[in-house]
């Protein structure tokens, strides 16, 4: 897929850099003193060279740039620094370090990014310092630390505000969704990309003079709802991209957005449509632009029952994959539908190199989840051992006097003994309602008063509606159910949804679903005798749980009891009837 996210958003990078040096520069420019001598004639000794007009030096550093004369392009730029210092002249140094940032290895490139902002900290100018903290978002980004490319674009976009600078402010909010989608938040990148939108919409005739960014961000809408499975909106901005291209007669704009109709068609079933369209433009791309789209020519051979052709287009993209060495987001099923083939081939040492392929990609994303488990350690667990270690160490103390033991001893037997006998008989009172057919709600009666501000009245009211319906279905039983997969059979985005069951359930989606199914469950029990037979894993994946544990939790949580209490009451009164 050519996804703007990535391959794109670095040509993106590429025109910025090149927008932000035009405007950077003008001030300078056209302030600039006549030139002298033709540049071609001028020497490259220091002292000639510091006489220079600060004009004349930065065509010589575009020279020496576009020449890749990287030496010599150092010899100018510290050549520029110095008669800039001199002079006093931040901005000036501010230039000079910029062409640092473009050629230097990603390290030092971000040290000079760090100068142009010590230089500017205090300037007055409407893209200083943001300018050092764009290029320094830019060089983490390529180098993969979205962690530190993230914190330095929102600092970007916060002076952009600050400066009321809109070119800034677009670039980096632009830049903070695509961080986001590629990490796995494409409803959060949605969502930036549709205020960068309604920003870009506040600009007089924004198609013309931002048409590039205008196309960036259909081209983005139309995947990130696709990546929602919201494929009217993902078709809305799609055809707008398309009418837009048309329009302006640029064919290659033309040809990615049809492109990206082609995945919305495979998601739609016309595989036909998708696969001529993906035969038709693949050859003209290259790199994972070119991977993304093989990978759907892919999946159309397979639900053509076309194996060899499927995995061809596999083999293709392991090609890419081992050039370019930036994996994308479909490329782990690649690699199993690799190692499946090889299997069946009885090709043990493919079978083997595909295996570690899939699952060194798997270990990018343990990765991530280390660092949640390790914020978890520290925040959570470590603190709960110290907590017990307090209590071993408050009730070795008390050991140490026998009286106060048996004291302790004698009070915890009177306090304990009720406590248990009234958890005993509550028990025994909650099954005999679950027995008795007591009517589980499905879901608690909708919140009056207040409705949420951020709903509108008519998605309110219909989702409400859906809501109702599928409580009376048994859809929610299905083990694959999630947020997504829902808000999309109901046409709306996962937003509304989770604002609506938060508000009107009085419960998260997890809370909601799984109280759905243990209501059926304790329903179908007691009606049904032949469920007493199943084992818990039995009951878990006839009532949507993956697992008898996950089903018995959650029938815990809802009901105060574990389903083994019910079973077994039941079960007695079974074997009572046909005694």
């Amino acid at each position: 897929m050519k996804n703007r996210n990535y391959n794109a958003f670095r040509l993106y990078h590429a025109s910025l850099l090149i927008g932000l040096m035009f405007s950077c520069f003008l001030g300078t420019v056209c302030n600039a003193q006549d030139k002298t001598q033709p540049m071609a004639t001028i020497g490259l000794s220091a002292d000639s060279l510091s006489r220079l007009t600060y004009e004349q030096i930065m065509e010589l550093e575009d020279e020496a740039y576009e020449k890749n004369e990287l030496n010599r392009l150092r010899k100018l730029t510290d050549i520029h620094v110095h008669k800039a210092k001199s002079e006093s002249n931040p901005l000036e140094m501010a230039f000079a370090y910029y062409y640092r940032t473009m050629i230097e290895e990603p390290k030092l490139a971000i040290s000079y990014a760090d100068s142009i902002i010590l230089v500017t900290a205090d300037s007055k100018h409407p893209k200083y310092p943001t300018l050092g903290y764009l290029l320094k978002a830019m060089i983490y980004y390529e180098i993969g630390d979205y962690r530190l490319a993230l914190h330095n674009y929102i600092v970007a976009y916060d002076l952009a505000v600050e400066k009321k600078n809109f070119d800034d402010q677009l670039s980096s909010s632009m830049a903070i969704a695509a961080i986001r989608n590629l990490n796995g938040q494409s409803h959060v990148a949605a969502d930036i990309y549709t205020r960068s939108l309604h920003l870009l919409k506040g600009e007089e005739d924004y198609k013309s003079r931002y048409y590039e960014d205008y196309m960036i961000l259909m081209y983005n809408l139309s995947l990130a709802h696709l990546r929602l499975s919201q494929l009217d909106s993902s078709r809305l901005y799609l055809n707008k991209g398309i009418e837009t291209a048309i329009i302006k007669n640029d064919t290659i704009e033309h040809r990615d957005m049809v492109l990206v109709g082609a995945q919305l068609d495979y998601y739609e079933h016309n595989y036909k449509n998708a696969k001529d369209t993906l035969l038709k433009y693949t050859n003209q791309l290259e790199g994972n632009s070119k991977a993304m789209k093989l990978y759907y020519l892919g999946k159309i051979a397979q639900k053509s029952d076309d194996d060899l052709l499927a995995i061809s287009y596999y083999k293709q993209i392991d090609s890419i994959i081992k050039e370019t060495k930036e994996p994308f987001e479909k490329v782990k099923e690649v690699y199993q539908q690799l190692a499946i083939h090889y299997s069946l081939q009885d090709d043990q040492e493919q079978e083997i190199e595909s295996l570690e392929k899939l699952i060194f990609h798997d270990s990018l994303m343990a990765i991530e989840q280390k660092g949640v488990i390790q914020q978890a350690t520290m925040a959570y667990d470590i603190p709960y051992l110290k907590l017990q270690k307090k209590k071993a160490e408050e009730l070795l103390k008390v050991k140490s006097n026998w009286i106060l033991i048996l004291g302790f001893m004698a009070t915890l037997g009177m306090l304990v003994g009720p406590y248990f006998y009234v958890k005993a008989h509550r028990t025994k009172k909650k099954v005999k309602m679950l027995m008795e057919g007591s009517k589980q709600l499905k879901s608690p009666p909708r919140k009056v008063g207040e409705h949420p501000a951020s709903v509108p009245k008519e998605i309110r009211n219909e989702l409400l509606m859906k809501l109702e319906a599928f409580e009376k279905s048994d859809l929610y039983l299905r083990k694959d159910l999630d947020m997504t997969l829902l808000a999309q059979e109901m046409d709306t985005n996962t937003s509304y949804l989770s604002i609506i069951i938060n508000h009107y359930k009085q419960m998260n989606f997890p809370k909601y679903i799984n109280d759905l199914k243990i209501s059926t469950a304790i329903e179908e029990l007691t009606k049904k005798p032949a469920l007493l037979k199943y084992n818990y894993q039995g009951l878990a994946e006839t009532f949507g749980f993956k697992t008898g544990e996950s089903f018995s939790k959650a029938f815990h949580k809802k009901t105060g009891v574990y389903p083994s209490k019910l079973l077994k009451e039941l079960d007695k009164r079974e074997k009572a009837k046909h005694s």
